[in-house]
């Protein structure tokens, strides 16, 4: 029934029926009143729809309800199990089969989150949308740079490296992961990942020493 109602708000989400998304987000919530992703897609259409302060208070809210959500790696079912809310868990796992509808989703939700400035919310959804469909490299980019604003460096540099795996060419990979060691006061390093992001994009690159030392 759970994995029935969330192919309908991914296949409503994707067709930008936000009012639809809603519906079906608070019914999964009356029936799993914990529901943290519920929860979220609710705040996501109200986003999307262009009500940015309730979303606000709405994202708040799921945060207050789980204070750990930050801290909930890729394994995160196992989170919701340890605290005894096997529902809930089901829903996050149902919520995260491989499904590009609800990988995008996942996504949108953390580019919210985002602009909201709640980077450290914003980390869980592209992660799950990752599992959603782990080819997913706007994910990683974006993941890799709210990791990047928290000074998570491990999660950026994880989210980079991947990205460069999935595209070799790609320069903002580049620029990330040299953004990182920059942070790490690994001059050398940087300066390579700048240079090769520079090739990438065909432009000379700017010297590492130039800039700010990492505070």
């Amino acid at each position: 029934m759970i994995g029935a109602l969330v192919d309908l708000l991914g296949n409503y989400y994707v067709s930008d029926d936000f009012t639809n998304v809603e519906t079906i987000a608070r019914s999964i919530l009356s029936a799993i009143p914990d529901d943290q992703v519920s929860l979220q897609f609710i705040g996501l259409a109200y986003y999307r729809r262009g009500d940015f302060k309730e979303a606000r208070s709405i994202f708040d809210k799921a945060v207050r309800r789980r204070k750990s959500a930050a801290k909930i790696e890729w394994k995160q079912g196992d989170a919701y199990l340890a605290h005894g809310d096997y529902a809930a868990a089901a829903c996050y796992e149902a919520a995260t089969r491989h499904n590009p509808d609800l990988a995008q989703a996942w996504h949108d939700l953390g580019a919210a989150l985002q602009t909201l400035g709640k980077h450290e919310q914003a980390i869980p959804a592209f992660r799950s949308a990752l599992i959603a469909q782990p080819m997913f490299p706007q994910a990683m980019l974006a993941m890799g740079r709210s990791a990047l604003r928290i000074n998570d460096l491990a999660a950026a540099e994880d989210s980079f490296s991947r990205l460069r795996a999935l595209q070799p060419n790609n320069d903002e990979a580049y620029s990330g992961l040299g953004q990182v060691y920059r942070k790490r006061r690994d001059f050398c390093a940087a300066r390579a990942c700048f240079a090769q992001g520079a090739t990438c994009r065909g432009k000379a690159p700017r010297p590492v020493e130039e800039d700010q030392p990492a505070s």
